[in-house]
């Protein structure tokens, strides 16, 4: 075992064998208890004389809803009114098999499906198609720039039930590789009259130790009956605020010794690295000002820069602070004027506002070169290296051994205090007009229009860093590779011990930086549908529609022209505007770091140096390369047969058709050093025939089958024909692909299902995926005229567009690769057992899913590997005790480790992954009276850190971090 390995990774497997052992336990029952079990009525039998709510009644609920599809679906209904079960709808969905989550700042923020990533996935609210946005942290991938649904930007309490539709039918609009998950918000006519009821939570978080966060949300519902028909009106409100710590170590990313310039060489190697300069005190004996160079004797630089030698790129340690507010609203409006008739009319507003601040200190010589005074004026005075294995990425270092650092110790270090500043909102708006008519009983109709938005603004995102120049540190990784230790030479918490100004060329140049990046993403959907059903007997319906979508994405991005032009600040300046960060570093080992460092205090430096006036040093200029645009028109039209038959005495229910979809697309972007954007257009067109088919066995046993062709749109980013274009010395292009085909696949189900008893479930499914093509950026030679660019922007370059070639480095089309994997589904209400044991129950599911797909590597070459996103082995359970007063149920949740990026974003490695995760979550409610409830929930209550890594044969530590359990205590009055 490796001597990084931490101890305290092992202790999800303690704390999920009472549970794990619960489930064991509840399916060795004896079967004398099964055989009274099935001797019970079935469900379909005693469900108009049993009325069960809570959450027993809602998982009844749901399975109803499972047992009457075609197709494969889960479905999860709030326990009642404004109870849904979880505080994230995110973390509802992972409850459903084959579903995994990731999670930002604590809360899930996105989806996957069988293994595909999140923008395989479709999400429709109230019954069109919608876009959210939210932000994070670069390691969490930042702002969501894609087609992924960013569930976070929603409360809960908006939504009455969630279904995730994992097989695809003509009637359902196309664009999934995974699923088609439908969010539904409550209607009046769900309820059966008046109804208000009110909730409120404080919370409490285990690492910030404080209690200010709170939740309040309420609705209120009615229907008449009037002399112009049936109306209902319901309207709800949901406000959360958070504030919340979040402490983190960082690598930056792991780069090889060799890049940058290496280190500094021993006296008397030749080339001398770094080179003569006497502004900076180089020279044949030192390195820089007061950095000697490493003796002429010493063995330790040709380790050290050697490429199979990683060193993290920033080590460092931080503290994030945040502070987040959402408020969300709905309202529905429904209208009966006569029994066959129904209009509904529903809108939704959220508005999610976030402020984070994170504060470092980090080594940041190691990811510099010489022009910033970086690796190159570093000696390495101690090391020690850890063997990490055989490389198997393609390049330099194919098929060596190569090496993390273990522990070393280095002077001519730049020690960096870095302050980012992020205030960013999304705020979502849907309005759908939906209505249905039953001409007659053979014959009806249903349509909807609707539009919805989601516009992301990041009002600030500002960097502000300052330093040390040339200080000792040390790194040393041997006790924990996840928490190095890491010291420093000076007191880090005494602003005289920094510098703050520009560049001067000089080896003590302070080197300061202010980064202003605000930027917006607009999503905006425009739906229209109209749907015909015709039923010739009870037998036989068929069904007819036509859908139309147009989808616009636009993101518009600043930046200054340059970051290194700051003021120099005096040391009594600099005092005026720092504060100290405190870093307890609970939950981490003891002495990992500083408990204190000093840094910018954001409020006194913008106040100051009025950093946003948006003039002079501080003036933006648009950032070219990441200001874009998509437009997608989606023409399409169903028909669909569903048929219900007798085989051998047993019911078949099927259903078959085919969707036809084209697409128009218009995709703009800006040529890096051009001013005017680039409009490319393409069109497609798909044939997607679908089948489901549905045997009842018995009333208990299901078994289900179905096969489709489904297509999946390219990521936005991939689109955009902007990017780098260079004319001079060997021709050059860097963009995205307008021209991309979508990805499709050709999906298969089978699946077996037993109803065993009342509320209960025991379900098997197998699936596999054909995807046929996939897309990643790839090198070719083209001649400028196949770029599809405007020749304009050849100029008076002398480039001949036919003649003279281009290296084009895009998105293209690629091969795909298979996709398998099963589920295991156990649900089970043990009504049975004796006393309290009878309101008890568990859920469990199982899924693996496996998938080979061939890369292309940044530095040439291929790797195979699962595809981005996919978790291997997943599982989740819950097991509950309720009745008339009190529930309670604990809940974990696992996936196992996957893939974030392909190829990685440092050189010599093949990607970065997010480390196997398993958390438990609890929920407890006691109903004082049928009016009044008293509720506790707990958020990762045993306060699981988040761990992601780079390279798959070194498995490095790329960010280590955790928020603390979340515990929110709550009342609820229905009126």
């Amino acid at each position: 075992m490796s001597p990084y390995t931490s101890l305290a990774r092992k202790d999800h497997l303690l704390r999920s064998s009472a549970l794990i052992g619960a489930l064991v336990l509840a399916t060795a029952l004896p079967q004398q208890v099964n055989a009274q079990t099935a001797a019970a009525p079935s469900a379909d039998d005693d469900i108009q004389t049993v009325i069960v709510t809570g959450f027993r009644g809602s998982l009844q609920s749901a399975l109803q809803d499972k047992k009457k599809s075609n197709g494969v679906i889960d479905v999860i209904r709030a326990e009642d009114i404004s109870k849904f079960p979880d505080a994230n709808l995110a973390e509802s969905l992972q409850r459903v098999p084959g579903v995994s989550i990731s999670r930002v700042a604590g809360e899930g923020r996105s989806i996957t499906v069988r293994g595909l990533p999140p923008s395989f996935t479709r999400v429709r609210v109230n019954g069109m198609e919608a876009q959210s946005v939210s932000g994070a942290t670069t390691s969490d991938r930042g702002i969501g720039t894609g087609r992924g649904f960013d569930f976070n930007t929603f409360s809960s309490d908006l939504f009455s039930n969630l279904t995730v539709r994992k097989t695809a039918s003509p009637e359902t609009i196309e664009g999934s590789l995974g699923a088609t998950v439908d969010l539904h918000t409550s209607r009046p006519f769900d309820y059966k009259g008046f109804t208000a009821v009110a909730n409120g939570q404080i919370g409490y978080n285990s690492l910030s130790k404080e209690t200010e966060d709170r939740k309040f949300s309420g609705v209120i519902s009615n229907r008449w009956d009037t002399s112009l028909g049936q109306f209902g009106a319901l309207a709800s409100i949901a406000y959360t605020k958070r504030h919340y710590y979040e402490d983190q170590f960082g690598s930056g990313g792991w780069n090889p010794g060799s890049v940058d310039g290496g280190f500094c060489t021993p006296v008397g190697v030749t080339p001398q690295v770094p080179a003569n300069d006497a502004s900076k005190g180089t020279d044949a004996l030192n390195c820089a000002t007061g950095v000697p160079r490493p003796a002429a004797n010493d063995t330790l630089y040709s380790q050290a820069s050697a490429s199979t030698t990683f060193f993290p790129r920033l080590p460092r340690y931080g503290r994030f602070e945040h502070d987040q507010k959402r408020l969300g609203a709905s309202l529905s409006l429904q209208w009966r004027p006569q029994p066959e008739t129904l209009i509904n009319f529903d809108a939704l507003y959220s508005n999610y506002d976030v402020m984070r601040e994170e504060s470092w200190l980090e080594g940041f010589s190691f990811a510099r070169a010489i022009s910033q005074n970086g690796k190159p004026q570093t000696a390495v005075r101690e090391l020690i290296l850890f063997p990490a294995g055989v490389s198997q990425t393609a390049g330099t270092n194919f098929n060596k051994q190569v090496a993390d650092v273990a522990y070393a110790r280095f002077d001519g270090v730049d020690v960096r205090s870095d302050t980012q500043h992020d205030e960013f909102e999304n705020t979502f708006t849907q309005y759908t007009l939906s209505g249905s008519h039953d001409f007659n009983e053979k014959l009806s109709i249903n349509g909807l229009i609707g539009v919805s938005e989601s516009d992301f603004n990041q009002k600030a995102q500002t960097t502000i860093m300052f330093q040390r120049q040339n200080a000792g540190m040390t790194v040393d990784f041997r006790r924990n590779r996840d928490q190095p230790i890491i010291t420093h030479n000076f007191d880090v918490t005494n602003p005289d011990n920094y510098n703050f100004g520009a560049t001067d060329g000089t080896a003590n140049t302070a080197n300061a930086e202010i980064r202003l990046n605000p930027s917006r993403v607009n999503n905006r959907y425009e739906t229209a549908e109209l749907n015909l059903e015709y039923r010739p007997d009870d037998m036989l319906t068929i069904k007819t529609g036509l859908h139309y979508n147009k989808f616009s994405f636009d993101i518009a991005a600043w930046q200054r022209s340059n970051t290194f032009l700051v003021p120099n600040l005096t040391a009594a300046q600099l005092r005026d505007v720092t504060r100290t960060v405190s870093f307890p570093g609970e939950g981490l080992d003891d002495g990992v770091f500083p408990k204190a460092w000093a840094t910018i205090d954001y409020d006194k430096f913008v106040a100051s140096q009025n950093i946003y006036s948006n003039s002079g040093i501080y003036a933006l200029i648009p950032n070219t390369g990441n200001t874009r645009g998509v437009e997608e028109k989606v023409t399409s039209g169903y028909v669909q047969a569903d048929l219900t038959t007798q085989v051998a005495g047993m019911t078949l229910r099927t259903e078959a058709g085919f969707r036809f979809a084209k697409t128009q697309l218009t995709a703009r972007g800006i040529i890096v050093g051009q001013t005017n954007p680039v409009y490319v257009q393409n069109e497609y067109r798909d044939f997607l025939p679908s089948f489901n088919a549905t045997l009842e066995v018995t009333p208990e046993v299901f078994l289900r089958a179905s096969a489709a062709r489904v297509v999946s749109r390219p990521e936005l980013g991939f689109l955009t024909p902007g990017g780098n274009l260079a004319l001079t010395g060997t021709p050059s292009l860097s963009s995205g692909n307008p021209d991309l085909e979508p990805i499709r696949a050709d999906t298969y189900d089978l699946s077996a299902e037993w109803y065993f008893s009342r509320g209960s479930l025991v379900s098997v499914g197998a699936f596999y995926k054909d995807i046929k093509s996939y897309v990643q950026n790839a090198s070719r030679q083209s001649s400028f005229r196949n770029t599809g660019l405007p020749l304009s922007l050849l100029g008076n370059s002398g480039v001949d567009p036919d003649a003279t070639p281009i290296t084009v480095t895009q998105p293209v089309n690629t091969p795909g690769g298979p996709l398998k994997g099963f589920e295991l589904n156990y649900q089970q209400s043990f009504s049975f057992l004796p006393g309290l044991f009878s309101h008890t129950g568990a859920l469990f599911n199982y899924t693996y899913v496996d998938s080979e797909i061939t890369y292309n590597l940044a530095g040439g070459g291929t790797t195979t590997q699962s595809l981005i996103g996919l978790s291997k082995n997943a599982y989740n359970g819950t097991i509950y005790y309720e009745d008339e007063k009190v529930s309670v149920r604990l809940s974990t949740s696992y996936r196992s480790k996957y893939i974030i990026a392909l190829p990685a974003n440092n050189p010599l490695q093949d990607l970065e992954g997010v480390d196997e995760l398993q958390v438990f979550d609890l929920s407890a409610s006691y109903q004082f009276t049928p009016k009044l409830r008293v509720t506790l929930e707990g958020l990762n209550i045993f306060d699981e850190f988040n761990r992601q890594y780079i390279d798959s044969t070194r498995n490095s530590t790329f960010v280590y971090t955790h928020l603390g359990a979340q515990w929110n205590l709550g009342l609820q009055y229905k009126f």
